[in-house]
């Protein structure tokens, strides 16, 4: 099977949202940053007879909740400028990736190198809509996007599973597909 993966700036935008925000989890340190800078920002309050509490309350509530803010704003901008310097607008094919159902199953090219990759030591596979993620490594993955596939990817998503084991690979569709479920429709 082979995919040639023509990278857009709405693929590229989703998979990098997936990576640092859910996959790695980037958002837990800010939010927590504001959570801590909000309660001590309410113990300062709760001591508002003090001279200096609530002017001390007042800069910690602005820092804990700015800083947060300050995060994804400068995160969602260096995505668009990413997105500019790869220049993905309009698409453009990156690479060519090869599955074969053997040992040395994944080979992957672009205009100036080539590699392969066994099956065994792929870290995991994610299936999001419209594309898998394939991660050779934890901080390295190919996207396989499925547009061309006219199984909707059924027969690259089977071929994952046989080759690296049910275990490393994950569906996060189901997990899309619960969290914008409305109240009393099925799944």
């Amino acid at each position: 099977m082979t995919i040639t993966t023509l990278l857009d700036a709405q693929t590229f935008r989703t998979f990098t949202k997936f990576d640092i925000l859910s996959r790695r989890k980037y958002w837990k340190s800010p939010v927590l940053f504001a959570v801590i800078m909000s309660a001590a920002a309410v113990v300062c309050f709760l001591f508002h007879s003090i001279d200096g509490a609530v002017l001390l309350g007042s800069v910690l509530l602005v820092v804990g909740c700015g800083m947060p803010v300050l995060y994804f704003i400068t995160f969602f901008r260096s995505l668009s400028k990413q997105v500019r310097l790869q220049q993905l607008d309009p698409p453009r094919v990156v690479y060519t990736v090869q599955l074969e159902k053997e040992p040395e199953g994944i080979k992957v090219r672009n205009a100036t190198e080539q590699a392969t990759y066994s099956w065994d030591k792929v870290w995991h596979a994610y299936r999001n809509w419209g594309c898998v993620y394939l991660y050779v490594t934890q901080d390295k993955a190919f996207l396989l996007p499925l547009s061309g596939e006219r199984d909707g990817g059924d027969a690259l998503w089977t071929l994952v599973g046989e080759m690296m084991g049910q275990e490393k690979r994950t569906d996060i569709r189901k997990k899309q597909a619960v969290i914008n479920a409305r109240p009393g429709t099925a799944v």
